[in-house]
C-alpha cells in the first residue's frame, strides 16, 4: 500500500499476523496508541491501495473503526497541536474528507436543500465509498427527487459497504427491502436473494444476516468476477460470525481461524498491493 506523505514522522505498525478485527488494510500509528487497546491509524478502501489513506480511530472494545481524519496531513496537525489529548476538530465545510461532507449533507437534508445535499453526498461517497450511512442517505435523498433508479442503487450499495464502520442502519435495511425486484437490479446476486436476507438496525430490534443466503451472493458474485463485493462481503460474514453465539458457528462450520487464512489467501491473491 501507499505511504502517504509524513509516513516518516510515524511508526506503524504494520501487522504479520491477522485477526477478523482490525481488517486487513488497516495500520496502527504506535505513537496513537492509549495503551488499552485503542489507538489511530492508516486505513486504505479496498481497491484503493495507491490512494492516500483515512486515518480512523480503532476502537478495539466495539470493534469498529471510526473515521476521523481524511488523511495524515491532518491528523499530524491535530496530534502536534493537542498531544491527542483533545477529540479530533470538526470542520463541516471540508471537502477533502467524505465524513465532513456527509456531516453536512445530514445538515442540508434535515433543512430541506435536497439538491445540494445530493451533491455532497456524490462526493462523498465517490471519495469513499464503504461507509454504509453515507449511501442510505444518498438513497433517501434520490427518492426525495423521484429518481429512483439512482436511489435504488444507492440503496444496493449501503449493503456492499464494509460493516466495520458500522452495520446497515434500519433505514438502510428498509430502502433495500423496497429496491423494485423487477427492476434493472434483478440480476444482482443480493437483490434477487432480499427477501429475508436482512431485518433490523436498531436497538430494539438488532441487525440481523441470513449467512446462507448471504454465502450464496457472495460465491454468485465471485463467479461474475465482481471481486469488490465479494471480498467486502465476505469480510462482514467473518465479522458478524464473529459476534454469533457457539450454536450459530457451529451451525454454518465457522472456524475463526479457517476462515481468515481462506479469506486472507483471496484476499491478497486478488488485491496484491493489500500487504
Amino acid at each position: 500500500m501507499k505511504l502517504p506523505v509524513g509516513f516518516e514522522k510515524i511508526t506503524l505498525l504494520k501487522r504479520d499476523i491477522y485477526w477478523i478485527f482490525p481488517p486487513i488494510g488497516f495500520w496502527e500509528i504506535e505513537e496513537a496508541s492509549d495503551g488499552a487497546g485503542d489507538n489511530y491509524g492508516l486505513y486504505w478502501e479496498l481497491g484503493k491501495e495507491n490512494d492516500e489513506p483515512i486515518i480512523c480511530n480503532k476502537r478495539h472494545e466495539e470493534w469498529s473503526l471510526v473515521p476521523e481524519f481524511p488523511d495524515l496531513k491532518a491528523f499530524l496537525a491535530w496530534y502536534e497541536e493537542t498531544n491527542g489529548q483533545e477529540g479530533p476538530w470538526v470542520n463541516l465545510n471540508d471537502t477533502a474528507f467524505f465524513l465532513s461532507l456527509f456531516n453536512k449533507a445530514r445538515v442540508l437534508t434535515k433543512i430541506g436543500k435536497t439538491e445540494e445535499a445530493i451533491q455532497r453526498l456524490e462526493h462523498s461517497v465517490a471519495m469513499f465509498g464503504e461507509y454504509s450511512d453515507s449511501w442510505t442517505l444518498l438513497a433517501a435523498n434520490y427518492y426525495a427527487i423521484n429518481e429512483l433508479d439512482k436511489a435504488e442503487q444507492a440503496s444496493l450499495n449501503a449493503i456492499l459497504t464494509n460493516y466495520v464502520f458500522g452495520v446497515p442502519s434500519k433505514k438502510g435495511i428498509e430502502q433495500f427491502n423496497k429496491i423494485n425486484s423487477n427492476g434493472k437490479l434483478k440480476d444482482n446476486p443480493l437483490v434477487k436473494r432480499k427477501e429475508g436476507l436482512l431485518s433490523g438496525g436498531d436497538y430494539t430490534n438488532p441487525f440481523s444476516i441470513n449467512y446462507a443466503k448471504l454465502s450464496e451472493a457472495i460465491a454468485e458474485f465471485r463467479s461474475l468476477s465482481d471481486l469488490r463485493s465479494a471480498t467486502l462481503l465476505e469480510q462482514n460474514y467473518g465479522y458478524l460470525m464473529n459476534f454469533e453465539p457457539t450454536y450459530i458457528k457451529e451451525k454454518y462450520n465457522f472456524s475463526e481461524k479457517e476462515w481468515l487464512d481462506t479469506f486472507r489467501g483471496q484476499l491478497l491473491k486478488n488485491y496484491p498491493d493489500r500487504k
